[in-house]
């Protein structure tokens, strides 16, 4: 059984798919690093005096703003070179760790893609995407090839695959059940031009909330299914416009359209679509008439490969389920939302405001937006982890001002979903005092009930 998978594996396969994910994903992501830079999101990165981490990673530097830019402008040149092939494994090195290094530094700017991106231009860096059409190839710096190990394509097929799965599993929750998310977001669109009318009617978040469970759930099985997949594909085609319509969502919806059809279709399908097959074709290495009949090809290091396989597949696995393991509403504490693939699962809007006791019985208010940029604000008034992490700073800065140890408590009120509004933390907790751990954090207060 290991023998047969092994083989499956190594089975050398067409390189075309990968020529044209490699073309495909280094421009999408050289262009949504240069949206960053022209809708101003790098400010989050070089205007705040306090970035929020992630837990492992709170030890990071709070980069100077010519680093934060230069990350921002690295990560577009990189991909442009990662696209064209150009010195690839230095340019796919250098724009997986722009993209990691902006990812990890400011935990407001999380999007689920954004993470996937990440993931994949790693994945891009192992990838030998450089083997065929490519600046490096045209320069004799490395020998074209014709195939590569069906692995590679499996691996991100995978990834995928989980991307859509865990987002439809996180999508059998109450309010997602009950369509509350897409009644607040689509009622301001009634006042769409033309599509208004359908968007504002009070069925659309129904309808749009158990077809967006159906795709997600659906997708991955029916795409591996040949039978299916161009049907299947042709609705991923008309959800993720759809999505490009009403919500915009950046590169994201291209991204998962070009994935989809690189991972999923046959890896020679470029070579015979029509239009791309006259332009790529004569630019790639011939493939053998005995390919499909071609035996494995095992690397001098197979077993270090599987088991690195292996432990990827089960963290992707794994990861994600952890929000289970939390008591209460993920989507209110927020306790294992990261990397779960929770994609616009919840409605958030709120206020938070805090009171800083001196050791003298004095008490300061503390307006975030002192410290924080607009966007970090409204952030975080909706997560408790943002919550505490800014409670320890202010903490922290009050005490690197010779002001002695100072409580810090927080006045807030978070609504989630249309549910009446209630605290996100009680008012006479001392946050300062709460410790920032993995484990559950009962200082949260309960979520309203769905029933509200």
């Amino acid at each position: 059984m290991l023998r047969r998978l092994t083989a499956v594996l190594f089975r050398p396969v067409d390189i075309a798919w990968l020529v044209v994910f490699r073309i495909g994903a280094g421009s999408l992501l050289a262009l949504e690093m240069a949206g960053s830079l022209a809708m101003g999101y790098y400010r989050e990165y070089t205007q705040p005096r306090f970035n929020f981490s992630y837990l492992w990673f709170d030890w990071l530097p709070h980069w100077p703003p010519a680093i934060g830019l230069g990350l921002h402008f690295g990560a577009v040149a990189a991909g442009v070179a990662v696209a064209a092939g150009w010195r690839y494994r230095l340019s796919a090195f250098l724009l997986t760790s722009c993209y990691t290094l902006l990812f990890l530094a400011e935990q407001t700017r999380y999007i689920n893609h954004l993470y996937l991106y990440c993931l994949i231009a790693a994945w891009l860096w192992v990838l030998p995407g450089h083997r065929a059409y490519s600046a490096d190839v045209r320069a004799g710096r490395v020998a074209p090839t014709a195939t590569v190990p069906a692995w590679m394509r499996y691996v991100l097929m995978f990834q995928l695959s989980v991307v859509y799965f865990y987002a439809g599993l996180a999508k059998l929750n109450p309010d997602w059940l009950l369509a509350r998310p897409l009644m607040v977001w689509m009622a301001p669109k009634a006042s769409y031009p033309l599509l208004g009318p359908v968007l504002g009617h009070w069925l659309t978040p129904w309808v749009m909330s158990y077809a967006g469970l159906a795709f997600d759930l659906l997708a991955a099985p029916l795409l591996l299914w040949s039978r299916t997949r161009r049907w299947m594909f042709a609705v991923a085609l008309t959800f993720h416009l759809s999505n490009v319509i009403i919500f915009g969502l950046g590169t994201f919806p291209w991204f998962s359209l070009m994935m989809t059809a690189c991972v999923y279709f046959p890896p020679d399908w470029p070579r015979r679509l029509r239009g791309l097959r006259r332009w790529l074709a004569p630019r790639l290495p011939a493939v053998s008439v005995r390919l499909h009949n071609g035996r494995p090809v095992f690397p001098r290091h197979t077993t270090l490969l599987l088991t690195g396989l292996g432990l990827y597949v089960a963290v992707q696995l794994v990861v994600p389920l952890r929000a289970f393991l939390y008591p209460g509403d993920v989507h209110w504490t927020e306790e294992g939302h990261h990397f779960s693939w929770h994609m616009m699962l919840r409605s958030k809007s709120g206020h938070i405001s805090f009171r800083v006791v001196l050791p003298d019985g004095r008490t300061e208010v503390v307006a975030p937006s002192t410290y924080l940029t607009p966007r970090q604000c409204n952030k975080l008034a909706a997560q408790p982890d943002l919550v505490l992490q800014f409670a320890h700073f202010l903490a922290e800065d009050y005490r690197r001002r010779g002001l002695g140890q100072v409580h810090v408590y927080a006045d807030s009120y978070l609504q989630l979903n249309r549910r009446p509004p209630r605290p996100l933390v009680a008012p006479t907790l001392d946050l300062a005092a709460q410790p920032r751990t993995w484990s559950p954090s009962p200082w949260i207060a309960p979520a309203p009930p769905v029933t509200e």
